[in-house]
């Protein structure tokens, strides 16, 4: 289990998800977004996500295992554009 730290675009906080190493980096952005998502942002009828690693797009299959993310490292979700 690794602990990152993830920002949905459009809310005020971060929050602490533990991503495991075959999660894909769209199963981390869904822990994320649910956090924030009905609770402090409106769900949108079309919801799916985009995920930012250190500003960079990352598509949402590729698994946590294929990526170099420290503990703590910072991701940036928000809504798919």
């Amino acid at each position: 289990m690794l602990p990152i730290y993830g920002h949905f675009i459009g809310d005020f906080t971060a929050h602490l998800v533990t991503a495991d190493s075959e999660d894909t980096i769209g199963d981390v952005a869904a822990k994320i977004a649910a956090h924030s998502v009905r609770r402090r942002l409106p769900a949108k009828s079309a919801g799916s996500y985009e995920v930012l690693i250190d500003g960079r797009l990352v598509p949402a299959e590729v698994r946590v295992s294929h990526l170099s993310l420290r503990p703590l490292h910072w991701i940036d979700v928000r809504w798919k554009q």
